[in-house]
């Protein structure tokens, strides 16, 4: 099982590679972009300078050194969707990072999937969580217009993971890990992530008012949705579920944190590493998920919450 780690800066490439991954992602903003269509309209889905790669130059090296250790690296185009008049300006883009060495392109966009494949054969697709594959037939639909890789939606449980992967067993099937937890269906989500705090929508205290009677299933929406004010994203996890996540088939465990310092990169990448690593020696998966509770713990400073965990269903356990 692969790691799949974020990187924002060329200075970054080689903590990051010796801190276990396996495979690196992120993208940069282009002049020609940024003077038609600068950062609120990303070409990325990051609305903030830190979360890019600096240049064209720097992404070059990035690529260099990960195939000097036999490394991956996915260039990010995972908006939803693009207008006509910005696919002039993406088709140069994937080309010249083709010339950089690129070989690997995520994205969410069905349209630009089609275009590019066309372009580009040789490039392998990963459909973004942005996508929102959530089932077999989706994936079978967009692995017929290229996709080779999928990245599941959030919301989705390892059993119904497990079940996509047995009906698309020759697509690579990743699931998020660590951090960057949202109580929203991204691939359905109409917020904009511009704030320079960084504090986004979800994250707001706000009042929801149904028009219609209230059921008791959204009353307990509505109320979950409230907690989130009180909840930090960043405490986001998964750790307990790594073990069910390798026997599903899950083939990479994605670290969210564009945007984020290397140190926390960093400790999220070896924090990774050690629970996947123990989920194949623990005795039983009580004695992992003590450990993993535990590790939680020292990681973040405070103890789980069933909102920031990746898979729920494990901390019912706990």
């Amino acid at each position: 099982m692969k790691l799949i780690s974020p990187i924002d800066h060329r200075s970054e490439v080689e903590p990051l590679l010796q801190a276990g991954a396996d495979e690196l992602y992120g993208g940069y903003i282009p002049a020609a972009w940024q003077q038609r269509f600068g950062l609120l309209a990303s070409i990325n889905q990051r609305t903030f300078a830190g979360a890019q790669i600096d240049s064209f130059t720097d992404l070059e090296q990035i690529v260099s050194v990960c195939r000097e250790h036999q490394r991956d690296f996915a260039l990010t185009l995972n908006s939803p969707f693009y207008s006509d008049s910005q696919l002039p300006l993406l088709i140069d883009y994937v080309a010249e990072a083709v010339s950089a060495g690129v070989n690997s392109v995520i994205l969410a966009d069905l349209g630009l999937l089609r275009v590019l494949k066309a372009q580009f054969p040789a490039l392998l697709f990963h459909a973004s969580t942005l996508a929102h594959l959530g089932n077999s037939a989706a994936i079978h639909f967009y692995q017929q217009q290229g996709i080779d890789r999928v990245i599941l939606p959030r919301h989705l449980n390892v059993a119904e993971m497990e079940a996509i992967i047995r009906q698309v067993p020759d697509v690579d099937i990743d699931a998020f890990l660590l951090v960057g937890k949202c109580p929203n269906t991204e691939g359905f989500c109409t917020f904009h992530h511009s704030s320079h705090d960084k504090v986004w929508p979800c994250e707001i205290e706000y009042c929801i008012e149904p028009v219609d009677k209230e059921s008791t299933a959204l009353k307990e929406a509505i109320s979950k949705q409230q907690s989130w004010s009180q909840t930090d994203r960043r405490h986001g996890c998964g750790l307990c579920a790594i073990p069910a996540l390798l026997k599903a088939g899950v083939a990479g465990l994605k670290l969210v944190g564009r945007g984020a310092p290397l140190l926390r990169k960093v400790k999220n990448l070896q924090l990774a590493g050690e629970f996947l690593t123990l989920a194949e020696s623990a005795p039983s998966f009580s004695e992992y998920q003590k450990e993993a509770l535990s590790a939680h713990q020292r990681h973040f400073g405070i103890g789980c919450s069933e909102n920031v965990c990746y898979y729920p269903e494990f901390h019912s356990r706990g």
